[in-house]
């Protein structure tokens, strides 16, 4: 075999490799109608109070290695790390929380993204059962929540009010050895009573599945400058944004406007109100 069909070969070798890491190779991921991330802006979400978090029993993962590989991950699925229940229509389902991946900075809320990303995944418990759900049912095939908290560096009150972690992307950022790595989540309750975005999704890396419900915390997080690592490993991930395709992305909270436009704030109420309390007086 002479030199040109060596060449040939190793050329091959390497392009099937590149090819076989490429998201743009699986189909899901090019073509499916339920990619993330996706552009959240506000005045396009939708009012709904009927997705919140109702309880967490976390618990400290010993033991656990970080991975670089598509993302910068902390798994905890061999020992558990605990579980939330989260409500959505009236519904109660338990997600048990497996790993931790950090990316940079990937879907974008009013124009802005984070630094970086720590996505909080969480796997649906199908055998859970509780009472409230005896009569309520709710069409819901993603087995996976999965909780995104942005951080900005450098956050100030006089531009962007930021949220204390109290140190839990400290906990990934700040180890020097991916060995034996402690993640605990039970010391903190960070996303509970947090204005938030939810819409359905799919994981970031290959291959693209679509079984994802994304509860994004609208707040940016605070980032302490001597965690910043520019040098994170990151593997070939879905860092493009993804086409809507008529889903609706829900938010739990109002602004102004939409407050003043609800049916207890109308303005004609407003008017008859005060034109009562004239009459009264």
């Amino acid at each position: 075999m002479d030199i040109f069909n060596i060449l040939i070969i190793i050329g091959l070798f390497h392009f099937s490799i590149t090819v076989d890491n490429d998201w743009r190779d699986y189909p899901t991921c090019k073509i499916g109608r339920l990619q993330s991330p996706i552009k959240i802006k506000e005045y396009e979400s939708i009012y709904a109070n009927n997705f919140s978090f109702v309880y967490q029993s976390y618990k400290q993962c010993d033991h656990c290695k970080i991975i670089e590989n598509y993302a910068y991950t902390i798994n905890c699925s061999e020992e558990g790390g605990g579980y939330i229940n989260f409500e959505r229509g009236g519904v109660i389902k338990q997600y048990e929380f497996i790993r931790a991946e950090l990316y940079h900075g990937l879907h974008e809320v009013d124009r802005e993204k984070g630094k970086y990303e720590l996505h909080l995944i969480h796997r649906k418990n199908l055998d859970f059962v509780t009472n409230k759900n005896q009569y309520r049912s709710i069409q819901d095939p993603n087995m996976y929540l999965v909780v995104v908290l942005r951080y900005l560096e450098d956050c100030s009150k006089g531009e962007k009010a930021c949220i204390s972690d109290n140190g839990l992307l400290e906990q990934l950022l700040s180890k020097k050895s991916p060995e034996d790595v402690v993640f605990d989540l039970s010391k903190f309750n960070i996303f509970q009573e947090k204005r938030a975005y939810f819409y359905e999704g799919s994981f970031v890396h290959i291959p693209c599945d679509e079984n994802v419900n994304y509860y994004i915390v609208k707040d940016f997080f605070y980032l302490k400058k001597d965690l910043i690592k520019d040098d994170i490993k990151i593997g070939n991930i879905k860092d493009v944004v993804a086409n809507l395709f008529g889903r609706p992305v829900y938010k739990n909270f109002m602004n102004y406007r939409e407050v003043l436009g609800n049916d207890y704030f109308s303005f004609k109420k407003i008017v008859i109100s005060f034109l009562f309390i004239i009459i009264l007086l």
